[in-house]
């Protein structure tokens, strides 16, 4: 019986995956004939070349045609890793609500007209209340409806309403959540290894999350307990370690409550991570670090504050960017440049230019939008006034209607 062309690529294949005509013709023809011994030798070809762009857009391409691709997990070539132990240190509620009012008399007094305050569309971030109860739990409140998206925070919840923490998840919800994560999940590492991450390896450990400050977790079958905010915070971490020289210093802007910052922390124990945001956000970032890393995060909140030995989480108002004896070598920015006005962008970027920032990443709405009665400005994130001072490297849609940009420093 004469052999069929697609066996006789297939065993050509197999015994040299690296023999690109070979691999051409049977990803060409894999849609009609033996599909798992196609899928078989891309995954050889990819873990003896894993730097090939194209061995892996094949691989990723055989899954989705054969319609495999709840197994991503597996047939990505990777190692994973696991992160330190996640350690618990005390945090005292009282000084940080003490904070928190004098971060906002700063807002409300003489620093009100500055250009770091918010923006119209972010306006009700000029009055938060503030009691033990909220804070313990500030996952499950108003505190942090800004950072969190469902399941996180209820689809359905009343908009600031401080009378109420979040209902815990039903086994039901958990049911009905679950998959719409793993998809979230399985996208996110299709991103990284498209990209070629180089801290794939952390992604799966970085994923997991604990019920720290009242976190609605639901667990995912051979990951264990996520939440929404965590996997998306796995995938920037890793994509950002990948970006940060060795001992290089990380700016994000509009750090939300930490969780970049902590994951990053965790797989880059060499990186100083400075974060700068709202009043709420700067005491929620505190909060949540100090509770992961006690003495190592350290609140430079007046003039003359500065890190001490072994302090590399540093949280840090908008107004003292520009006087920290700091290069930074990465700036990070992930859906908040989006809510800023242009006076918002111009003190940001200006800060930037302060701090000698190298490189810059951000992942942001690139779609107009009329600012009445919509959560985002006008100015799509390729278009930022502070892009021009930066050479974009990449720029790849990011889920519709977002752009993941990065950037760098023009000479």
């Amino acid at each position: 019986m004469a052999q069929h062309p697609i066996d006789r690529l297939r065993r050509l294949l197999v015994s040299e995956p690296a023999r690109a005509p070979a691999y051409d013709a049977i990803v060409i023809a894999a849609g009609t004939h033996d599909i798992g011994a196609s899928l078989a030798a891309a995954f050889r070809a990819c873990v003896l070349a894993p730097a090939d762009r194209r061995l892996r857009k094949n691989l990723l391409f055989l899954l989705q045609r054969s319609d495999r691709w709840d197994e991503l997990s597996s047939w990505v070539p990777r190692q994973p890793q696991p992160l330190p132990p996640s350690a618990t240190h005390p945090v005292d509620l009282g000084a940080i609500q003490d904070r928190y009012r004098w971060l906002m008399d700063q807002l409300h007094g003489e620093r009100s007209g500055e250009a770091w305050t918010p923006s119209a569309i972010e306006g009700w971030k000029r009055d938060f209340h503030m009691d033990d109860r909220h804070l313990a739990n500030f996952r499950r409140s108003e505190l942090s409806s800004g950072t969190q998206t469902p399941p996180d925070r209820p689809a359905a919840f009343p908009r600031l309403d401080f009378e109420h923490l979040y209902p815990a998840l039903t086994d039901e919800e958990r049911a009905l959540h679950a998959p719409v994560l793993r998809r979230t999940f399985l996208t996110l590492l299709t991103r990284l290894y498209r990209a070629g991450c180089r801290e794939i390896d952390r992604y799966d450990a970085a994923a997991l999350d604990d019920d720290r400050f009242g976190a609605r977790l639901v667990e995912l079958d051979g990951v264990g307990p996520v939440t929404a905010k965590s996997i998306q915070s796995a995938y920037y971490a890793c994509r950002v370690a990948s970006l940060v020289p060795r001992n290089g210093t990380v700016l994000e802007i509009g750090g939300g409550f930490g969780m970049l910052a902590s994951r990053l922390l965790a797989i880059r124990p060499d990186v100083t991570y400075v974060l700068t945001d709202l009043p709420v956000n700067m005491v929620l970032t505190h909060t949540y670090l100090t509770s992961l890393y006690g003495d190592a995060v350290a609140g430079l909140w007046e003039d003359g504050d500065r890190p001490g030995p072994g302090q590399r989480a540093l949280v840090v108002p908008p107004w003292r960017l520009a006087e920290l004896p700091l290069q930074v070598d990465l700036a990070v920015n992930t859906m908040s440049f989006q809510h800023m006005d242009e006076r918002n962008h111009a003190f940001y970027g200006d800060a930037l230019r302060r701090l000698g920032t190298r490189r810059l990443y951000h992942v942001n709405r690139n779609v107009f939008r009329q600012p009445a009665g919509q959560d985002t400005m006008v100015v799509p994130a390729e278009r930022y006034g502070f892009m021009a001072d930066y050479a974009t490297v990449v720029s790849d849609g990011f889920d519709g209607q977002w752009v993941e940009v990065i950037a760098e420093a023009r000479a």
